[in-house]
């Protein structure tokens, strides 16, 4: 099952101000291919790594071209991963939880990831996903598999 991952500039909860830059669908979890982003600390910065990791990828939906690829457009932290450079700083997080920066989150012990994981819902539902009005749909990475007999 993939890790799916959104990338802001500015506060994914301020609909008016955020910058959305696209998702991906599969292996977006803050210690794999995105580790490189928690050391970004100018939004220039993080707008390159970003890019250099997308560009490397399949399953980039790109704002520019694509509409929100997940089925949860009135709840955007139902995403797997949430990453947003504000306030000089990468921040993520996991679902609903608690946004902090991404490098003391990728210092944190097992059973600190595990609280953190399990600490309930930080952040408010029904915060709506961006949506670009009259672009195509996203790739999605839901697949349903049956087996015809």
């Amino acid at each position: 099952m993939g890790t799916r991952a959104q990338f802001f500039i500015g506060d994914p909860q301020d609909i008016q101000g955020r910058v959305w830059l696209g998702t991906v669908g599969w292996d977006g979890y803050p210690d794999g291919d995105m580790a490189p982003l928690a050391d970004c600390s100018t939004e220039q910065r993080f707008r390159e790594v970003l890019n250099d990791i997308v560009s490397k990828r399949r399953d980039y939906c790109d704002p520019n071209t694509n509409d929100f690829p997940f089925p949860w457009k009135d709840d955007l932290f139902l995403t797997d991963c949430t990453y947003a450079f504000r306030d000089g700083a990468v921040y993520f997080n996991y679902f609903h939880s608690r946004p902090m920066p991404m490098a003391e989150y990728l210092g944190m012990t097992e059973e600190q990831l595990e609280a953190y994981r399990e600490g309930g819902d930080f952040l408010p539902r029904n915060v709506l996903a961006p949506l670009n009005v009259g672009a195509p749909p996203g790739p999605d990475s839901i697949m349903f598999i049956t087996e015809s007999r």
